[in-house]
């Protein structure tokens, strides 16, 4: 019975902590001085690099240590691709990608489209968003998102989707 309540005591530390850590997540702009940094991150793990021009970064914070990023690329007046979401492995488990997913959205601009080319494994995540499986029909998606959809699914060992909302 002592076991059981020490178990019972650790896990409830390790929620009140985690609830804590969650509460001390913030969301901010990347700025271009850290481009350098966050292409290092995307290159060490498989990604197409970033060009802060045509991109808003986002970049997750605890304590003034980043636990994560993600970006909104503008494809074309219509269009823009949500990706590059990453959350370092320390910090994994404790809903940043959901945060940072959330700030992404939130910086959309209303009526315009967002892809998303997540692995498959990820697709219950992302339609927690509202984000569907997409009919692959090459006259509604915009060409670069297609071409990155095929090289994705070349390229990478894991199947990828392609999610709309």
């Amino acid at each position: 019975m002592v076991v059981k309540n020490v178990i019972l005591k650790r896990i409830t530390l390790t929620k009140k902590k985690r609830n804590n850590l969650m509460k001390k997540v913030t969301i901010r702009r990347a700025t271009p001085n850290e481009l350098e940094w966050i292409n290092q991150k995307y290159k060490a793990i498989g990604f197409t690099l970033s060009q802060y021009k045509t991109e808003y970064i986002a970049l997750a914070e605890i304590e003034n240590t980043t636990c994560g990023l993600g970006r909104l690329v503008t494809i074309d007046s219509q269009n823009f691709e949500l990706g590059g979401i990453y959350v370092f492995d320390d910090f994994r488990g404790y809903g940043i990608a959901q945060k940072v997913v959330s700030h992404l959205l939130e910086v959309a601009l209303q009526n315009k489209k967002i892809w998303c080319l997540p692995f498959k494994n990820l697709e219950l995540f992302y339609k927690k968003f509202g984000f569907v499986n997409e009919k692959i029909d090459h006259s509604e998606i915009p060409g670069k998102i297609y071409k990155k959809y095929i090289w994705c699914n070349q390229n990478y060992t894991e199947d990828v989707l392609l999610l709309s909302k």
